[in-house]
């Protein structure tokens, strides 16, 4: 048996990835921000021989980009019932796609918080690479990429669905579980 990783909020782990996604919610959550980055390429200071080696990228091999969103992950809701205010266990969380690539979609407001509605796997491209759709609100995004990790950064807190910078300790797009 393996030890749960919150055991007030119900946190089974702190990282989560595709393997998991029919078990993950994704409604609600607040998005802070996001980034797509690439692999930094060889070093500056090769000799010409050392960087053709470097150079020699197969056309065919997957991308080397990464798309991050820092979010406030909510792991569980209480309902106290009527006339009350709904609490959450709220965390902050990195969610990582690797080997990104055919990136389509819009954010159709930068004024207005994004949030997290909906993520899920879309049948498979003709190559038999995985889809994704990653739809919330003021965002809709479609793109290929190979798999998902989703690492908790801090212990779930209980209050309110969004959290202080103060409380989720910034903007961060460390992918570390805080166990």
């Amino acid at each position: 048996m393996t030890a749960v990783a919150h055991p007030e909020s119900g946190l089974q782990k702190a990282t989560l990835t595709s393997d998991d996604l029919a078990e993950t919610p994704w409604d609600y959550c607040r998005i802070h921000a996001l980034a797509i980055t690439d692999d930094e390429g060889p070093p500056d200071d090769l000799t010409p021989e050392e960087f053709q080696e470097q150079n020699d990228l197969d056309p065919e091999a997957p991308s080397a980009l990464e798309l991050h969103l820092d979010l406030d992950y909510i792991v569980s809701r209480f309902d106290p019932g009527p006339m009350r205010d709904i609490r959450y266990w709220v965390a902050p969380a990195t969610l990582t796609f690797s080997n990104v690539w055919n990136i389509s979609g819009d954010l159709r407001s930068v004024c207005l918080p994004l949030e997290l509605k909906s993520l899920r796997r879309e049948p498979a491209s003709p190559d038999g690479e995985p889809r994704w759709h990653l739809e919330g609100r003021d965002a809709d995004l479609r793109f290929q990429a190979s798999r998902y990790t989703l690492h908790l950064r801090k212990p779930p807190r209980y209050g309110n669905r969004v959290l202080r910078m103060a409380e989720r300790g910034g903007i961060s797009f460390a992918p570390h579980p805080f166990i």
